[in-house]
């Protein structure tokens, strides 16, 4: 008897050498694609076409690179929730990495290795191998996907923590209500206490990334209560139900102690706790500035039917074009179906569809527009919001594989519902590239006039003083001191209080050299005082305001 169970070990630990190989060589495998991804997008100049990269990797550079130190802190912001910016602080101090973006890179790269890991455990834990491994490469192989983990955008960090969080709830679920009977059910591989605080800790990151990590743990957290519910009426044990309890109240603890540091955080930096929902960088200030007067309101503005449409339209157009995008919602669909059917084994996938509630009562109610280049207003913005809902394509798609494999015996039948699924991927990613990923394209439209002023300002800095002192609005061309290498210490913006306060009383004394840009807040601060500065360069670009550079003292 003991000999067997020698044997026995010594297969199992055979096995957990054979796992960990497998596991080594695939992240191996992922990491090596995301580097090649990040090297094709970095020698065409391509990592910091979005605004909003380039915003995200100096709000991290002004954290270690400012004027006051002791005000570090406050220079994560408000509006942008903290943690990809933390994540970026070991590499933006490093002025290559910093001026190149690719510093910003590296967390988003990280997540996108971790979000495949993850949707290939989840499927895994629920469906053979060859399910996951399908699943795995429909993530992992999406155009759109491979260029935002090439960039500082924070979409591929989110949809990491997201999809964690389901893992660590689906081993919850499996570990506190283990199924009677289920040959495609792997076991739990924690404790349901363990997973429990795996599941708090991943829905608090991505809380502390994105704010549809809220909403994502608000509803998250009421399907743990009623699993807990049901887990406590069967368990009778006092010391299990008092470690359970425990975990519990750790998730509720860490994930409501999220909103509450933000509105805390907020109130300090900027005196109003909500300054995230109505301050001037919130989404209802910049549909304010940016909408025209008397403009009709935008596509799905209240109107939650409208809202989901155009954000499904937007995941559509992030899987394929034409055909191909409206093919896979429609197989996503049936996948959906698939797993309501098998509610017991694959009901907990369904929480995938988070991201739909949420982007349509953000489109309706929230000032947050989507435009796509074939609906009305037929141009971009925000398009790269329908990625939220990649993972769901790649675990439905994979259930749906999974279900008519389960039920069609015959080979040619198993090889033709394979072909027309992995057909349909592969045609979606390839009329992809063939237009340009759609995330790439939004980047391309939006970023055209502001990469040429910040090239031009960035020209003209480069050939400053290199112990100057700058006034200048940092939220408009940020890039542009990045492009130029001049440190954020040398600059006075509107994250320096109480130096910028006193220098736009008199912008003269304070600042060597002023960049205006009409309509900001240093344009209107050196007017008064023109008779005293020599205007060294005017540049004006077609959809930009003009800027000016102005050096102290009378020409």
């Amino acid at each position: 008897m003991s000999l067997c169970r020698k044997l026995s070990s010594v297969k199992d630990a055979d096995r957990a050498v054979v796992q960990q190989r497998h596991d080594a060589l695939f992240t191996l495998l992922l990491g090596g694609l995301s580097i090649a991804a990040l090297f094709f997008y970095y020698f065409k100049q391509e990592l910091l076409l979005y605004g909003d990269a380039v915003a995200h990797i100096n709000i991290a550079r002004r954290v270690v690179d400012n004027r006051h130190l002791l005000t570090s802190y406050g220079q994560l912001g408000t509006v942008w929730l903290p943690l990809q910016h933390i994540a970026m602080l070991p590499f933006v101090w490093i002025d290559a990495l910093w001026r190149s973006g690719i510093a910003g890179s590296i967390p988003s790269m990280v997540a996108y290795v971790v979000g495949t890991l993850g949707i290939f455990r989840l499927v895994n834990a629920r469906a053979p191998k060859r399910v996951a491994y399908l699943a795995a490469a429909i993530y992992a192989l999406n155009p759109n996907l491979l260029y935002l983990q090439s960039t500082a955008m924070n979409e591929p960090i989110f949809l990491a923590f997201f999809i964690w969080a389901m893992v660590y709830l689906d081993e919850f679920l499996r570990a506190a209500s283990p199924p009677a009977t289920d040959s495609h059910l792997m076991p739990a591989q924690m404790t349901p206490e363990r997973a429990l605080e795996a599941c708090g800790m991943t829905l608090a990151g991505g809380a502390y990334t994105r704010y549809d990590g809220w909403f994502v743990a608000a509803i998250v957290v009421v399907v743990i209560l009623c699993i807990f519910a049901r887990w406590w009426r069967r368990v009778g044990d006092s010391a299990q139900r008092k470690s359970m309890a425990k975990s519990l109240i750790e998730l509720l603890a860490l994930n409501a102690l999220v909103p509450v540091y933000w509105f805390l955080y907020t109130y300090c930096v900027s005196g109003h706790g909500l300054d995230f929902l109505n301050g001037p960088y919130s989404a209802k200030a910049i549909a304010l500035r940016t909408v025209a007067r008397g403009a009709p309101p935008y596509p799905g503005q209240h109107d939650l039917f409208t809202a989901a449409l155009y954000f499904l339209k937007s995941a559509k157009l992030n899987m394929g074009a034409g055909f191909c995008g409206q093919a896979l919602l429609a197989l996503a669909l049936a996948g959906t179906v698939a797993a309501a059917w098998k509610f017991r084994r694959h009901g907990v996938f369904l929480l995938l569809w988070l991201p739909l509630p949420f982007y349509a009562l953000s489109i309706a109610y929230g000032s947050v527009p989507i435009y796509l280049p074939v609906w009305y207003p037929f141009s971009y913005y925000n398009v790269r919001y329908g990625l939220e809902l990649l993972p769901l394509f790649a675990v439905f798609l994979a259930v749906l594989m999974d279900f008519i494999l389960e039920r069609w015996k015959g080979l040619a039948a198993r090889i033709a519902a394979a072909a027309i699924v992995i057909g349909l991927v592969a045609g979606g990613y390839v009329s992809i590239y063939s237009q340009t990923p759609i995330t790439l394209r939004e980047a391309q439209a939006n970023s055209r006039g502001r990469t040429v002023m910040e090239r031009a300002l960035a020209d003209s800095l480069a050939k400053l003083p290199g112990s100057a002192t700058l006034l200048m609005y940092g939220a408009e061309h940020a890039g542009a001191l990045q492009q130029a290498g001049i440190p954020w210490r040398r600059v006075i913006s509107e994250g320096e209080h109480p130096d910028w306060d006193w220098a736009l009383l008199d912008p003269a004394r304070y600042a060597d050299y002023m960049v205006a840009c009409q309509g900001d807040p240093v344009w209107a601060a050196v007017r008064p005082q023109r008779a005293e500065l020599t205007e060294l360069l005017s540049i004006s670009v077609p959809g930009q305001s003009r800027c000016t550079i102005y050096k102290r003292g009378r020409p």
